[in-house]
């Protein structure tokens, strides 16, 4: 077993695939009020054909999976149930009818479909839609809880780092192409700060006001790292070429 698999990194992985899919995304959602069960992530498709919610029970152990008793009381408040767990943790055969299930890679993050649930129609419980609503008034209207910010704020930091380190080379890139004066380097560094301009608006980005600036989810920030990321191996491959040409 994986030391870094656990209910919160199989949130997340849950949560980055309905992000790319655009779709509603909560975890911890509770089916009423206080006292009432807690279901793990619920995620709702933005489609009327047909309307569409899905609701995750995460097992992290074998021994957690076969004692759950909870999963008929989520099954009547969706439309597709999935049980996610890591491989090996359920054996052929052993997923309740009505239910599918996912399974997560450690190693590469990804989810993967072992078996699909099947639609079922069921009313939607409106209480479940009122705590997803305020739930997402806190994560998309401003209200965030601290330990989101904090999220938020060492994103930026990390993305800031990284930009400077990217800043500095493309200046030293610069100057070595100034003082090498070859149209093909020169074109690629070129295409680099198109490339940015195009993303950003502007050729030269002021990574210090970053933080500054609203709208940034930690997904954007990480989005971005990896754009800078291959910016930087682009500038470290022709900044390489340079100097062994000027040698």
């Amino acid at each position: 077993m994986f030391a870094n698999c656990n209910e919160k990194v199989i949130t997340n992985a849950l949560q980055e695939k309905h992000d790319r899919l655009q779709d509603i995304f909560a975890p911890q959602v509770k089916l009423g009020p206080a006292g009432s069960k807690i279901i793990d992530a619920i995620a709702i498709k933005k489609t009327w054909s047909p309307r569409t919610v899905i609701a995750y029970e995460i097992k992290t152990s074998r021994q957690d999976f076969l004692q759950d008793q909870k999963h008929p009381v989520y099954m009547e408040n969706c439309n597709l149930f999935y049980f996610v767990t890591t491989n090996g943790i359920v054996q052929e055969g052993e997923i309740p009818k009505g239910a599918g299930h996912m399974i997560y890679n450690p190693e590469t993050g990804k989810i993967r479909t072992k078996k699909k649930a099947p639609y079922r129609k069921q009313p939607i419980n409106s209480d479940l839609l009122l705590h997803i609503m305020f739930w997402k008034a806190e994560r998309y209207f401003g209200f965030r809880t601290r330990a989101e910010r904090l999220e938020d704020y060492r994103a930026k930091e990390d993305l800031r780092a990284l930009g400077h380190q990217v800043a500095k080379k493309i200046s030293c890139l610069e100057i070595k192409i100034e003082g090498f004066n070859h149209s093909y380097y020169k074109q690629k560094y070129d295409e680099i700060l198109n490339e940015w301009e195009r993303l950003y608006g502007n050729r030269y980005i002021d990574f210090n006001k970053l933080n500054a600036k609203d709208g940034y989810s930690v997904g954007d920030m990480r989005r971005i790292s990896v754009y800078l990321e291959a910016a930087k191996k682009d500038i470290e491959r022709v900044s390489k070429i340079i100097l062994e040409e000027a040698d």
